[in-house]
């Protein structure tokens, strides 16, 4: 399982999430075999609001590597802000 893609504080809620969704994907078929719709409903909608949880939380490997380095700055004192282009 590859991490990278989440910020630091966020990789163990990730981890768990992605967990918990494996968790959920394994007992979907226990629950069609056995004709239990409204679990299998259940469970779809747990699998759904964790992904779309994960799906927040997932930032480009590059934003990820870029917050890191800004934190080793402002961690020097050194005051890191954002630029924006100005338009004339």
């Amino acid at each position: 399982m590859n991490l990278n893609h989440f910020l630091k504080t966020d990789r163990e809620k990730a981890e768990r999430l992605i967990e918990s969704t494996q968790n959920l994907i394994s007992e979907l078929p226990a629950a069609i075999e056995e004709q239990d719709f409204e679990g299998c409903v259940e469970i779809a909608a747990s699998i759904i609001s964790h992904c779309k949880d994960l799906k927040r939380m997932e930032y480009p490997e590059q934003v990820v590597q870029l917050r890191a380095i800004v934190s080793k700055f402002a961690s020097r004192g050194i005051n890191v802000s954002t630029v924006g282009r100005s338009f004339q």
